[in-house]
């Protein structure tokens, strides 16, 4: 690896901080949306704000059935809606920001490191490489290619030292899918309380939300590989339990008056 190798590396990484796709395929999620870590983010994106919508909306339409009846129960439900979209997309931008700044400042740690304590880094990863079962001039042959190209050097340090990837797509982006993946699961408990009041209202959103979740289910597993009846079946039993004590709380609520 020559110095000048080194300090344009560097000097990509301060200047161009947005320009990841320099290490390699699997961090170039700034600057190519079809790479497979962003795929792969907005699954879970989708996922987390899909499951939370229906979800959380369901429960809380739970807890207000059991408190109270008629509209009120829709515009608690309306508001649930409203507000865990704002508050599961404001989220999802921050976490998504702060991920991203953690990671570039670990990226520009471990260049200095690799200029300043050459011989300390290239010792790491002859004992990340050991512990794999490497061993004399075959190690020697993987320490010496991977040192000898900057770009590999620093992406096996990221993720094999300090076990960090780009598994993220850009702030705003993550913010957007996640609120409105909440937008649409949140809507399909809501949907039968435009009809119906009461228990009836309360056990058609359930049935809606259980067929939502297993719908979903059956996409997630299509890229995790779970068993679609375990999955579906954890989801309903969570939601099931959320319901019966949300509705629980309400109905306490209700004789003692509140």
């Amino acid at each position: 690896m020559s110095s000048e190798d080194m300090r344009h590396l560097e000097h990509r990484v301060r200047e161009v901080p947005e320009a990841i796709e320099d290490f390699g395929p699997d961090y170039a999620v700034e600057l190519d949306p079809t790479a497979h870590k962003v795929e792969g983010s907005g699954i879970r994106d989708a996922t987390l704000g899909a499951n939370d919508g229906l979800v959380s909306v369901l429960t809380i339409l739970a807890g207000a059935a059991g408190a109270a009846t008629g509209r009120t129960v829709l515009l608690a439900g309306l508001a649930a809606l409203v507000g865990g979209a704002i508050s599961m997309g404001i989220g999802a931008f921050v976490s998504a920001k702060a991920y991203r700044a953690y990671f570039l400042k670990e990226l520009q740690r471990e260049l200095t490191e690799m200029r300043e304590v050459p011989d300390v880094e290239r010792e790491e990863i002859r004992e990340i490489y050991r512990a794999r079962g490497f061993h004399g001039e075959s190690l020697d042959t993987v320490v010496d290619t991977i040192t000898s190209n900057p770009r590999v050097w620093l992406r096996v340090m990221m993720q094999e030292e300090l076990g960090l990837s780009q598994g993220f797509g850009q702030p705003l982006g993550a913010a957007f899918t996640v609120s409105v993946a909440f937008l649409v699961g949140g809507v399909v408990p809501i949907l039968p309380f435009l009809f119906v009041t009461g228990a009836g209202g309360l056990g058609l959103s359930f049935v809606f939300t259980a067929a939502a979740l297993l719908a979903g289910g059956a996409v997630r597993t299509r890229f995790t590989g779970e068993n679609l009846t375990r999955a579906g079946a954890e989801l309903i039993g969570m939601a099931a339990a959320g319901v019966a004590i949300a509705y629980g709380i309400g109905r306490l609520l209700h004789a003692a008056g509140v």
